[in-house]
């Protein structure tokens, strides 16, 4: 059974769409990111379920329950926020403890209730101290500790990490993943960036434009894209123009064929696309199912335990790889001629279009 079932949610602010027909079947206990642009509807949605926003139409179902007419304060749901939103005259234990007071839960109750959510965020040393003594990532703690103490059915998070800087970023979303898994909690995370959906998730629901894109397993999402703005989102990808000729298709105007976009033409036309990650840069051998480009190098870039190498195809298309800091690869120099090399099977391929459908 799912703990979360969203169906046929539409929401609009005049004449303009935030979203469109949205139908989402979240199991329980999974962790579960709402991911894209700026714009794309993924706070919007968070904050219908959290019931800040009322729908046009549709209904949301939180363990059997249909919650969409219910008040915020009575949906029984847990939300965090990206500004922290403590209360600045308050202790942190007293900043815990509100929404228990608020619901007249026995004094004994709260303080054992309490005490256990500090030592689950790892705060309890801190009980004590007012919020300006506290630093970003552990203010972020103390909301989630504020959410997580009232029991609730779910767990709602509006990028919470977004306002901390990169290393700690990293160490917390760690936390938070290893306390929902401890927990077993039912969480709806949005986020715009794409290494922490990919890290913390269960399942990745892409939005773009107010519609989902794409929802499913996080690998499943980057390996097999929905469609070229799925592909284009989530994580790196270079993007070629494929050429048919007849009943032949190349790269890019090379000699290179494409055995399988020659089978999937398209009337918008198409375009192939291969992961930087996935790109040999000179080959020591040139295997029968691999496509090899001539390319001239643009700029090689150090970034600790990769290089990333920029080139240029002879049509003018740029192409990137990510490879290992070899010596070879890095005495390249711009202007450098070299060979991109890539397995065929890896090859994906897209209509031209508006709808960017995948293909392959």
């Amino acid at each position: 059974m799912s703990a979360v079932e969203i169906s046929n949610i539409r929401k609009s602010y005049g004449g303009v769409v935030a979203l469109s027909d949205i139908n989402i079947s979240i199991p329980s206990g999974s962790f579960f990111t709402l991911l894209g642009p700026s714009g794309c509807g993924k706070t919007t949605l968070l904050r219908t379920i959290a019931g800040f926003h009322q729908q046009d139409n549709g209904s949301i179902t939180v363990a059997t329950q249909r919650i969409e007419n219910i008040p915020a304060h009575k949906r029984d749901v847990g939300m965090v926020f990206q500004d922290y939103a403590v209360f600045p005259h308050i202790s942190v234990s007293e900043n815990i403890a509100f929404g228990l007071k608020q619901r007249k839960v026995p004094k004994n109750e709260i303080e054992k209730r309490v005490s256990a959510v500090l030592d689950m965020v790892q705060l309890k040393p801190y009980a004590a101290r007012m919020p300006h003594e506290l630093s970003g990532g552990q203010q972020q703690r103390v909301g989630l500790a504020r959410a997580l103490v009232i029991n609730p059915k779910v767990l709602l998070m509006d990028e919470p990490l977004s306002n901390l800087d990169a290393k700690l970023r990293v160490d917390l979303r760690r936390e938070l993943r290893g306390i929902q898994q401890s927990m077993n909690i039912t969480t709806i995370y949005v986020t715009h960036d794409q290494e922490e959906a990919l890290a913390m998730s269960d399942y990745v629901c892409v939005m773009y434009g107010g519609v989902i894109q794409q929802a499913a397993a996080p690998w499943e999402v980057y390996y097999s894209p929905a469609n070229r703005f799925v592909a284009s989102f989530v994580g790196a990808n270079n993007f070629m123009k494929v050429v048919l000729t007849g009943e032949q298709a190349s790269i890019s105007a090379t000699k290179v064929t494409l055995p399988q976009a020659a089978k999937n033409g398209s009337r918008e036309g198409i375009v192939a696309a291969i992961r930087p990650e996935r790109i040999l840069v000179n080959p020591a051998d040139d295997k029968s199912d691999t496509i090899s480009l001539p390319v001239k190098i643009r700029q090689v870039s150090f970034t600790g335990r990769e290089m990333a190498v920029a080139a240029t195809l002879s049509s003018g298309e740029e192409i990137e790889a990510i490879t290992q800091p070899t010596p070879d690869i890095i005495r390249l120099r711009p202007n450098d001629d070299a060979i991109f090399s890539f397995a065929t099977q890896e090859v994906q391929l897209f209509e031209d279009g508006a709808t960017g459908a995948r293909l392959s």
